[in-house]
């Protein structure tokens, strides 16, 4: 093996090293508020599931969209920095996904839309995974903060692309 290629495979298995962490981390955030990751918990609740499946249906959320976002700007405050923990926290979360997604797909072909598609579905896999476990609510703004985080992601992969900052990572494909 040459030394480009070594060097190529070396920054795809930090890119994805890193990725993998990163998920970790969202999903522990998202999914476990922070507190360490508890399969055996979730198999539980899992089975709480299954014997009371009419409890999915009976629970309250938001599928209004833009309900949440429109309350949290409402409430937005200087004087208290926690006001807009959700807009903000929500937003930010996926923006490291819409710049690593780019990095690690092989296509670049159409990868807005790929980055705005897989941002969308790994929140809807997390909102349905809190409805339907019973750890957390389902909110559509939610949903909308985060795709949106995945897009800001991508654009600031695409402007640090423009400027030549990442383009030796950008080239390895």
């Amino acid at each position: 093996m040459t030394k480009e290629p070594k060097k190529k495979s070396a920054i795809n298995l930090l890119l994805a090293a890193i990725f993998i962490v990163y998920l970790y981390f969202l999903i522990r955030i998202i999914l476990f508020k922070g507190a360490p990751v508890n399969l055996l918990s979730l198999l539980d609740q899992a089975g709480r599931m299954f014997e009371h499946p009419d409890r999915i249906f009976n629970r309250r959320g938001n599928y209004i969209p833009f309900k949440e976002i429109s309350r949290g700007m409402d409430n937005l405050s200087l004087s208290d920095p926690f006001s807009s923990i959700n807009l903000v926290g929500n937003l930010l979360a996926f923006i490291p996904f819409g710049i690593l997604v780019p990095m690690l797909l092989s296509q670049k072909v159409r990868l807005f839309q790929r980055v705005f598609f897989l941002s969308l579905a790994l929140s809807f896999c997390f909102e349905f995974t809190q409805l339907v476990l019973y750890i957390g609510t389902f909110d559509v703004d939610d949903l909308i903060l985060n795709t949106s985080g995945g897009v800001v992601g991508y654009c600031i992969y695409r402007l640090l692309t423009s400027f030549g900052w990442i383009a030796s990572i950008s080239k390895r494909c």
